[in-house]
């Protein structure tokens, strides 16, 4: 069960971090308008909530103007957080912030942990857990297909969706208990376990079709992971820093300068890409490249697409080693040649061929990206789907509960044994939309969000 949540008055700077022209610092809390009270000139008292009140922000021992400012209530439940909010508009310049922020806590509030606000805007029932997980993809979102998922889950897509599956279990699970603790009623005599055998397998169904968009709701939320991987030496690090515009990676002559694997983002035409440059693919005696290259493996497992690198003076024994090792993992991938300014073997002609040095085959080879990437995500307006690994796994255990269901059924279990299964399988479904009963499991999950959101 959750621990009794903390009301206490939490504040924390809202708007973007750095100097700017207008800072936002928000106040939530029982006591909140007491306490910005205690630092403004005017009682919060005298402010109509939801209109903003011009008023100056004091020090509290010397009286002291620290800045004038915008003031904005919001009394609970109606506002985002559920709880009694101010939102002070300062200047953005850093000492004002700080200044602000210090009064503020010495007055009794305390500094807000990273996503405490949508936090408690959850635990009061002011969003859903999905709803929570595309704010934060909104408020992180860097590209088209970032804002299209953190806008569907905003809306609510996908909980409408859930809980119509939820709804649907609920519903044979009444069907069950209708047998189990009437079964000479006349109303039960007309229910039959194939009616909720019917059920489990519409939402079966469903769910599978959910669990199937995990692919493309994970590349539009965090964009198309993308492990650069080869023999060292191949040109990693090179066209690394060549679709990033910058120097990123150190470039060498020297096999085996890549150790650890380095991972940036870059937009390519609006699209974000998540590049990871490994360390070379190779036999080695060094314990801390090997430790690398255990790594490499690591993230091609885990990654949406491997850019395997081969460079234009290999063999083709190498270059068949290189595709065996990269068919196995039974994962999407464009084998590329590099050095193409070097030489062209014939046994390239079917493959992309780049050149760093020149730019040959690059625009080709980042429009081949930029196609993975909208292939991944272009039913994402068109039906709910799902965008982490946390959504995933909970809409697993809601399967698998089914799975015990109909394989029950099939034993000719009793029908207690049976309520139990879709009882399993609705807790599941709500945990997808928030019924979470780790504090420690939140905690996680919104230790990812900003500091003031």
């Amino acid at each position: 069960m959750l621990r009794p949540y903390d009301d206490h008055p939490i504040a924390a700077l809202a708007s973007g971090s750095g100097p700017g022209a207008v800072g936002v610092i928000r106040v939530s809390g029982v006591g909140a308008f007491e306490l910005v009270t205690g630092c403004a000139s005017v009682s919060m008292a005298e402010i109509k909530p939801r209109y903003a009140r011009l008023a100056n922000i004091l020090d509290p021992s010397s009286k002291e103007v620290i800045d004038e400012v915008l003031l904005m209530l919001f009394r609970g439940p109606r506002s985002f957080t559920g709880q009694d909010t101010v939102e002070i508009y300062c200047h953005g310049g850093p000492y004002i912030i700080q200044r602000i922020l210090s009064t503020i806590y010495s007055l009794g509030a305390r500094p807000a942990q990273p996503g405490e606000f949508t936090k408690r805007a959850l635990l009061n029932g002011k969003l859903d857990m999905t709803a929570a997980e595309g704010l934060r993809d909104l408020i992180e979102s860097q590209s088209r297909q970032q804002w299209l998922a953190g806008r569907q889950l905003y809306q609510g897509k996908l909980k409408t969706q859930v809980e119509s599956l939820r709804t649907e279990v609920v519903g044979g699970m009444a069907l069950l208990e209708a047998m189990i603790d009437f079964p000479d009623e006349g109303d039960t005599q007309s229910v039959r376990l194939s009616h909720v055998k019917d059920k489990v397998t519409n939402v079966a169904t469903m769910i599978d079709r959910l669990l199937s968009t995990f692919t493309s709701g994970k590349v539009a939320s965090r964009g198309l992971m993308v492990a650069l991987v080869g023999a060292p030496n191949a040109g990693k690090s090179t066209l690394l820093n060549s679709l990033l515009g910058r120097s990123r990676a150190i470039v060498s002559e020297q096999a085996g300068t890549t150790r650890d694997y380095i991972e940036e983002s870059c937009l390519l035409d609006g699209r974000l890409i998540r590049l990871i440059d490994t360390a070379g693919l190779r036999d080695t005696d060094d314990h801390i490249e090997r430790q690398g290259i255990s790594l490499s493996k690591q993230m091609m497992a885990e990654a949406d697409l491997v850019l395997c690198l081969i460079t234009s003076d290999s063999s083709e024994k190498d270059r068949d080693e290189i595709l065996r090792q990269i068919s196995a993992l039974g994962k999407p991938s464009i084998i590329t040649v590099t050095k193409s300014d070097i030489s062209k073997p014939r046994w390239s002609d079917d493959l992309t061929t780049i050149s760093c040095r020149t730019g040959e085959g690059l625009a080709e080879l980042k429009q081949k990206l930029i196609n993975m990437v909208d292939q991944a995500t272009g039913s994402i307006e068109e039906q709910p789907f799902i965008t982490s690994a946390r959504q995933a796994a909970a809409l697993q255990r809601a399967q698998e509960s089914l799975k015990r269901f109909s394989d029950a059924l099939d034993s000719r279990a009793g029908h207690e044994m049976l309520a139990f299964e879709l009882q399993e399988a609705t807790r599941a479904l709500a945990s997808v939309v928030g019924d979470i009963s780790s504090e420690d499991v939140l905690d996680k999950i919104f230790s990812e969000f900003c500091i003031g959101k």
